[in-house]
């Protein structure tokens, strides 16, 4: 914080410490709205994670660490709204609010760097588990994450050594304050920041454009990852607001709630950006699994000759190829049901036409697990169509 000059301060009205002009809730409207809404996704991905797919990964306990970072953040903040003068003129502050504030600033700011780097390295441990060993993607992603680990230790180190000693950063009256700039600290890491944003969320394009799916799917895949490029463009703002408080203005709490609300939000979106490939997977599940459920409730009622005209399930839109004796590969067509082996043992052989009565008689020879009713045979091969990513690439696990 730059001390004013004493032409600056003449120019300021009389400081009113009983009843100040305030900013209002909009900050803490944000902050809980943002936070809320990140420990929401957070959760339906460890939903996922633990519970649908039974196991987790490095990556997940980050992100819940860069969660616990980043609650941290929003509760300096609002405590220094609340309590310590972030939402009023500088000139309407007292002493004791002036050095608390800059201690809670000061703690925000250490909070602020492991929440941000802890969810890009999250990140970038997923992406390791999904590329190609020893492709160009591996090696950057490898690159990026050493990057950005050393730099956030850096950040740490000076901003704990920037004033010597540590209280001199708040106690700003001090005759003989030891301190580095402090616009030069925050406007590195700021920047690099925005940088460090924009190579983790960039890097992967390459890779899923080129990924074997089908285009629709690689689209939808590309735009899950996409979400990340609101996160630069919240790091690029905030990175603007922190020049225009270093260098541009005297009245910091004032022009602070841009600051303080971009950061928030910052910290926040990254966490929403990683988990929404998630959620993706957690409608996929729960799409397919109502699929299911219908499928077995129509099988239990087949007792009526006519089920297999008047049936039309709901397939997923995924590419899935069956291999049927006796025929080309083709693609499974939504008109055609697959049931379990098992559950054909519950359909009458009563006005069954000869292709089904055909499969009936078979079931206890023909060991498959699966039926194509509406092509009237067995299915002895089902795979997915052949695709680069993973199965658990987020987005398109389950």
């Amino acid at each position: 914080m730059r001390l004013p000059p004493p032409e600056v301060v003449a120019s300021w009205p009389p400081p009113n410490h009983i009843n100040p002009v305030s900013r209002g809730p909009a900050l803490l409207v944000v902050e809980f709205i943002t936070l809320s809404i990140a420990l929401l996704c957070l959760g339906m991905r460890m939903y996922v994670r633990l519970h649908i797919m039974r196991k987790s990964g490095w990556d997940d306990w980050l992100m819940v660490g860069s969660a616990v970072f980043g609650a941290g953040v929003t509760t300096c903040v609002v405590l220094a709204f609340v309590r310590y003068g972030w939402a009023i003129h500088v000139w309407d502050l007292t002493p004791s609010k002036m050095i608390a504030g800059r201690q809670v600033s000061f703690a925000v700011q250490a909070l602020f760097v492991p929440a941000t780097s802890l969810a890009k390295v999250s990140i970038l441990i997923n992406y390791y588990r999904l590329a190609p060993r020893k492709s160009w993607f591996h090696h950057m992603i490898v690159a990026s994450m050493v990057f950005i680990v050393v730099l956030n230790i850096i950040f740490l180190i000076v901003l704990f050594t920037e004033c010597i000693p540590v209280s001199s950063y708040w106690n700003l009256l001090l005759y003989d304050r030891d301190c580095i700039s402090e616009a030069e600290t925050l406007l590195a890491q700021a920047s690099t920041t925005a940088i460090a944003d924009f190579v983790v969320w960039v890097l992967p394009m390459p890779w899923l454009c080129r990924a074997k799916l089908p285009l629709q799917q690689r689209l939808a895949v590309i735009a899950l990852f996409s979400f990340g490029l609101f996160v630069v463009l919240a790091a690029c703002i905030r990175a603007y607001w922190i020049h225009y408080i270093v260098q541009k203005t005297y009245d910091v709490t004032w022009h602070g709630f841009h600051l303080w609300m971009w950061t928030a939000i910052e910290v926040h979106l990254g966490i929403i950006c990683a988990c929404v490939p998630w959620i993706k997977s957690l409608y996929k599940f729960n799409t397919n699994k109502r699929n299911v459920t219908e499928v077995e409730e129509i099988t239990d009622k087949a007792g009526e000759s006519s089920w297999f005209n008047r049936y039309e399930p709901k397939l997923s839109k995924a590419s899935i190829w069956v291999r049927i004796p006796g025929r080309h590969k083709s693609r499974l067509s939504k008109s055609s049901p697959l049931v379990k082996r098992e559950s054909l043992g519950k359909v009458p052989t009563k006005g069954l036409n000869t292709d089904e009565r055909e499969m009936k008689t078979k079931q206890d020879r023909d060991r498959n697990e699966f039926v194509d009713l509406g092509r009237g045979s067995t299915i002895t091969e089902m795979h997915p169509a052949p695709q680069t990513l993973p199965a658990d690439t987020p987005g398109l696990a389950l």
